[in-house]
C-alpha cells in the first residue's frame, strides 16, 4: 500500500523552543528528526510511505519565522519524505494577512494550523470574526486550515466551516477523541454521553462539503488492539464520505501509546474490507488532492 502521511512532526529541542514539551516525559521531550521517522517504518513490501506533510509543532510564537523557513527547507530537501508543510499562525491577530501572504507565495506551504486545545486558547477562539476572516483568507490563498480543537468544541469547528465555505477545514485527529472511551464496546453513563456528542458532531462536520477528517490521534492509555482502535476509526468512516478521509500518523506523538509501524498495520487491518479504490484514496490520493502535493 502506498501511503501519504498527512501529519508528521519533527523537532530539535537543542535549537528551537517548544514550551509545551516542558511538562512531557522522555518519550517526547527529545530531538525527533526526519531520520527517526524514516527509521520507524517497517514496511516489507506491504506498505511504503511515499510522501509526508510536515505539521507545525507549536513552537514559541517568536520562533514561527524560523520554523516556517525550516518547513520550506524540509520540503525542498530530497532526503526527507516531506512534500508539503502546514505552518503555525495566530488567526485571531488582525495582522495575520501581512504575516501569511509572503509565506503563501512559497509552494511548499499548504496550510496553517493554530493549536486550540491548549490552556492558552480560550474556548470559542475560532468563533471570533477576525479568526473567521483569516480562515476565509486562507481559502483565497489556496491554503487549508487545520482545525485542532478540544473534543467538546467540535461544534465550534463546524460553525467555523459553515462560515468559511471556500476554505478546506481539516478536522485533526478525528476531533481529538478520547481513545479509551471511543474504544469501549458498550460505553455507559458519562462515557455514553461523550460518545453520543462526538458522533453527532462528527456527523455534522462530515455533512459539510469543505471539511476533511484526518484519521489519527488515538493514544490509548489502556491496553489496545485493532478492535478497540477500529471502533473509533469506524465512526470517522461512517461520518465522512470516502473522498474526505485521509490517513495520518501524528508521529512522534503517537509513540506515547504505539509505534508508527503498529499504527500503520492497525489501519491496514481496519480498512481491509474497503473497496480498493476507496482504500487507496484514504491512504494516498485524497491527501494528494487536499494538500496539492
Amino acid at each position: 500500500m502506498r501511503i501519504v502521511d498527512t501529519h508528521v512532526h519533527i523537532w530539535n529541542t537543542e535549537e528551537y523552543r517548544l514550551p509545551w514539551l516542558d511538562g512531557e516525559g522522555p518519550t517526547l521531550n527529545r530531538v525527533w528528526s526526519a531520520a527517526d521517522y524514516q527509521a520507524e517504518q517497517r514496511g516489507q513490501g506491504d506498505y511504503s510511505i511515499d510522501k509526508a506533510v510536515y505539521i507545525e509543532v507549536d513552537m514559541a510564537a517568536d520562533e514561527r519565522p524560523r520554523e516556517n523557513a525550516l518547513a520550506v527547507e524540509l520540503v525542498d530537501d530530497p532526503v526527507t519524505p516531506f512534500a508539503g508543510a502546514c505552518i503555525s499562525g495566530d488567526l485571531s491577530d488582525p495582522g495575520f494577512a501581512d504575516y501569511i501572504r509572503p509565506w503563501a507565495e512559497h509552494p511548499q506551504i499548504k496550510g496553517v494550523r493554530q493549536v486550540l486545545h491548549v490552556p492558552s486558547a480560550a474556548p470559542g477562539t475560532c468563533l471570533g470574526e477576525t479568526f473567521a476572516d483569516n480562515v476565509r483568507l486562507l481559502g483565497e490563498l489556496g491554503l487549508v486550515f487545520e482545525g485542532c480543537v478540544r473534543n467538546p468544541e467540535l461544534a465550534d469547528l463546524a460553525t467555523l466551516a459553515r462560515r468559511c465555505p471556500q476554505t478546506t477545514v481539516i478536522v485533526d485527529h478525528m476531533g481529538i477523541v478520547d481513545a479509551d472511551i471511543a474504544g469501549l464496546e458498550h460505553p455507559q453513563g458519562g462515557d455514553a454521553a461523550y460518545m453520543d456528542a462526538w458522533k453527532r458532531n462528527m456527523d455534522d462536520l462530515g455533512g459539510l462539503d469543505n471539511t476533511v477528517c484526518k484519521v489519527s490521534g488515538l493514544n490509548p492509555a489502556r491496553p489496545w488492539n485493532v478492535e478497540t482502535l477500529g471502533r473509533a476509526v469506524n465512526v470517522a468512516f461512517a461520518s465522512f464520505p470516502s473522498d474526505r478521509l485521509i490517513f495520518a500518523s501524528n508521529f512522534p506523538v503517537l509513540n506515547v501509546a504505539l509505534t508508527l509501524d503498529e499504527w500503520i498495520r492497525a489501519m491496514l487491518d481496519i480498512t481491509a474490507d474497503l473497496e480498493p479504490g476507496a482504500r487507496e484514496a484514504f491512504f494516498a490520493s485524497n491527501a494528494e488532492r487536499v494538500y496539492r502535493l
